[in-house]
């Protein structure tokens, strides 16, 4: 080939390459004009290729001219190249800072030898500079983005080795980068526990490098536990579509599985607990179909579960109930509550082959998941409702057997009322011909009878044949003696210590009004000599021990030191004692000022 054609073909080529050259490139004359420049240079210098061609790098870059021209100047005079001559100075595409820029210029020489043009090669270093910062900084954001992260991230060569973690696992583990760093993934700290952990991360690089991505839960030894972490490996692949990196992440589920096994655990239990109940439990969603039944309400209603789950409740409820079940189900359910079904009525359910029993039915509301739920509580009361029939059969028994007593008892104590009269009767008509002395013991005796008719008479009056009002019966016994002996005496009675609520069974009633008559007859008879009134304080009290305190107190004379109790002519006197023990109490004997028999005892009742 002639020298000639191939100038033109370097020429040619020259022009080919001069665009795509990242570098710099241009071509000066003896006069430092620019002869070409391609696009890269141009941009860097802040003008056109046109706005070049013709132009002196004075004129262009003024600035940049005085550092560089001398340079250039003397390469065409040596004919030596100049190499990576630095220069910094601001250019018209940057003219507010300095750009450095690393420049190698080369001497061109003509046919004759002569150097006639430069060709100039330049490097923007800033550009560059910055671009590497830039590419610095976005690594640094990068790893401060993945440091921050909960999850934990890593980088693995194809063959599994560890290259880069972020710190969220180093940190848990209490371990270095270094620690780690070129072992083989299965091999690091986090998998060295179990050997079933290693050979499953083992089987995941293998799925990688085969273009699967992998996705299990897996237990990672960590510095005070072993972690349950939700992993995943996913390959990395180039432009060209080669595996270049396995990205191994996960995250610390722990908690949630701990959650999720005492989750489960609960769930066992209430289904342990809601299949063992004696009543039958059904669980009824917001539309009213059944979803969960207990073996005994299956047992109750004589189905299967299958048969059951997923229908509507109403399935169980009588055919002509079904209609307004179904609107009280949607009242219900405007207004949840836990309570009871239809107290005032009775309830029935309907079996699988139609029969009906007797239930009761209490409703709980439940909110599960933001679901509206209701559960049934199912009792079937059919033992119940047959042994409440025969019970109300007994009571109505017993009522009649009882309304019998009751009759024959208030004709008892009505004759018995009756004769205590007339042996009353019988004993005045004695006393009206009989001696003084005798016509005394007659009337004392009459009063002892009347005491006990009296007794029987409130019995009567009251239809209650157990007890009398202890109160009121002393104050009408009083005025019976009183009516009976006072003739010269003008007698009071103080009762306002006496309590008006107390009762008495009529086995202590009898006695107790027999020794107040006695008490009573002897300080009429003998606590007023020469006087025209007296006063006779009644006392009658529960205290606090339970027992009953009932005191009679005169303001009379009083009662000599000779007079005791059980012994003496005086009949009352030996009476007193036996019914003080048959009261079972205990007396106080007030000898003056007054006379008083305060007597302290326990009722029946209360002994019982």
């Amino acid at each position: 080939m002639a020298e000639k054609e191939l100038s033109a073909l370097k020429a040619q080529a020259y022009d080919l390459l001069l665009p795509h050259i990242p570098t710099g490139v241009a071509l000066l004359d003896a006069e430092l004009r620019y002869l070409s420049i391609n696009q890269t240079l141009a941009d860097f210098n802040g003008h056109s290729i046109d706005e070049h061609l013709g132009q002196t790098v004075w004129q262009m870059l003024p600035q940049l001219a005085p550092d560089i021209a001398p340079v250039i100047q003397q390469v065409l005079q040596t004919g030596i190249a100049r190499l990576d001559f630095a220069v910094s100075a601001p250019t018209p595409a940057v003219p507010e800072q300095n750009s450095d820029w690393l420049c190698s210029y080369f001497p061109v020489a003509r046919p004759d030898g002569s150097i006639g043009a430069v060709a100039v090669l330049a490097q923007n270093q800033t550009l560059v500079r910055q671009l590497e910062r830039s590419q610095q900084q976005s690594q640094q954001r990068l790893r401060k983005v993945l440091d921050s992260l909960v999850a934990f991230v890593g980088i693995l060569t194809p063959d599994g080795t560890l290259i880069d973690a972020n710190k969220p696992p180093l940190q848990a583990a209490g371990i270095k980068l270094e620690d780690v760093v070129q072992q083989k993934v299965w091999d690091t700290f986090w998998f060295e526990h179990s050997e079933t952990e290693r050979q499953r991360m083992k089987d995941a690089v293998k799925a990688a490098n085969e273009g699967k991505t992998s996705r299990f839960d897996i237990t990672a030894k960590m510095k005070d536990q072993i972690m349950v972490l939700d992993f995943m490996l996913v390959p990395m692949y180039e432009d060209d579509g080669k595996l270049s990196y396995l990205i191994p992440s996960s995250i610390d589920i722990s908690a949630r599985t701990q959650s999720e096994a005492e989750l489960r655990e609960s769930e066992l239990r209430f289904r342990r607990v809601f299949d063992s109940a004696a009543d039958g439990l059904i669980c009824v969603d917001q539309h009213g179909c059944i979803t969960m039944l207990n073996p005994r309400a299956l047992e109750m209603f004589g189905y299967q579960a299958e048969e059951l789950i997923g229908q509507p409740i109403e399935i169980l409820v009588p055919k002509e109930l079904t209609e307004r079940h179904h609107q009280h189900r949607h009242h219900y359910l405007q207004k949840p509550s836990s309570r009871r079904m239809s107290e005032r009525t009775e309830l029935y359910a309907k079996r699988k082959d139609n029969s009906l029993f007797p239930v009761e039915i209490g409703l709980t509301h439940l909110n599960m998941t933001g679901d509206a739920r209701v559960l049934a509580t199912v009792t079937d009361i059919t033992a119940q409702k047959a042994a409440q029939q025969k019970l109300q059969f007994i009571v109505d028994e017993k009522s009649q057997l009882l309304n019998e007593r009751t009759t024959l008892l208030n004709e008892v104590h009505h004759r018995v009322k009756n004769n205590l009269q007339i042996i009353s009767s019988l004993l005045n008509l004695q006393a009206r011909g009989a001696m003084p002395e005798l016509k005394q013991a007659l009337t004392e005796s009459q009063l002892r009878v009347r005491t006990m008719a009296l007794t029987h008479q409130l019995l009567y009056e009251k239809r209650d044949f157990s007890s009398i009002a202890l109160g009121s019966y002393l104050q009408q016994l009083c005025q019976l003696v009183r009516q009976s002996l006072s003739q010269h005496c003008q007698i009071m009675f103080d009762f306002s210590a006496v309590d008006q609520q107390l009762v008495l069974e009529l086995e202590q009633a009898i006695p107790c009004g027999l020794f107040v008559n006695e008490v009573l007859t002897n300080a009429i008879k003998h606590a007023f000599p020469g006087r025209q009134t007296g006063l006779i304080r009644l006392e009658l009290s529960l205290l606090e021990d339970g027992h009953i305190h009932l005191a009679i107190v005169d303001d009379g004379v009083g009662l000599g030191d000779k007079a005791e109790l059980g012994k003496g002519s005086s009949l009352g006197f030996q009476l007193i004692p036996t019914f003080i023990a048959q009261l079972r109490g205990e007396l106080q004997l007030q000898r003056s000022p007054g006379t008083g028999f305060r007597v302290r005892f326990l009722p029946v009742t209360e002994k019982l």
